[in-house]
């Protein structure tokens, strides 16, 4: 079956978009819990060089931010590469989990060359790819995207326990309910403010 079969077999497209996106977190967690499941299972002195690789043709799901960039951060310290193909439009998360990792991103516009790319670039070791001639690194947006609104965020609040991402600034972490005092120059703004307005009353 073609995979373009398989997206087309969908009873509701609109019912699959509110589910934000693909379940990519869930799947990036399941392939490194396997990777490692592996490598404990080598015998002594033998090495296991990891790879996954993610075909995706969905949006980004900005809800699944937190556990995708955890599960990157995880692939990086296991030495696990992720390559990315990409059927559809741009994928922000893809490009820095390739990035990090030392692995080869790619987004096919041509859905006929799939089996090529996947032979003649996903199919190779990472350190035969510079010896031939693979498509050029795409530029990487390493933005964050804020847990408040889902969207890429170029300066923002970060919370000291769990860096979540916010664009703007909140008294509790929506993530793990962190509380946070209001700055000091916020508070002052305010006293003076309201001393303003009570002279102006007086007056």
């Amino acid at each position: 079956m073609k995979m373009k079969d398989v997206m087309l077999e969908c009873d509701d497209p609109e019912e699959h978009r509110q589910l934000d996106g693909s379940l990519l977190s869930g799947a990036l967690i399941n392939a490194l819990c396997h990777c490692n499941v592996m490598s404990k299972n080598l015998a002594i002195g033998n090495t296991l060089h990891s790879r996954i690789l993610v075909l995706k043709g969905s949006p980004d799901g900005r809800a699944q931010y937190m556990a995708i960039m955890n599960s990157i951060f995880a692939a990086q310290k296991n030495k696990v590469a992720i390559d990315s193909c990409v059927l559809g439009e741009d994928s922000t998360f893809l490009q820095q989990a390739s990035e990090i990792t030392g692995g080869t991103y790619v987004r096919l516009l041509d859905h006929n060359k799939l089996t090529q790319y996947l032979l003649g670039v996903f199919l190779m070791g990472i350190e035969f790819r510079k010896s031939f001639n693979t498509p050029p690194a795409a530029k990487v947006d390493f933005r964050a995207a804020c847990q408040c609104h889902s969207k890429m965020t170029d300066v923002g609040y970060v919370c000291s326990v769990c860096m979540s991402v916010y664009c703007t600034f909140r008294p509790m972490c929506m993530t793990c309910n962190a509380h946070f005092k209001l700055p000091a120059a916020l508070l002052k703004g305010k006293k003076v403010t309201g001393k303003r307005k009570l002279e102006n009353g007086k007056s």
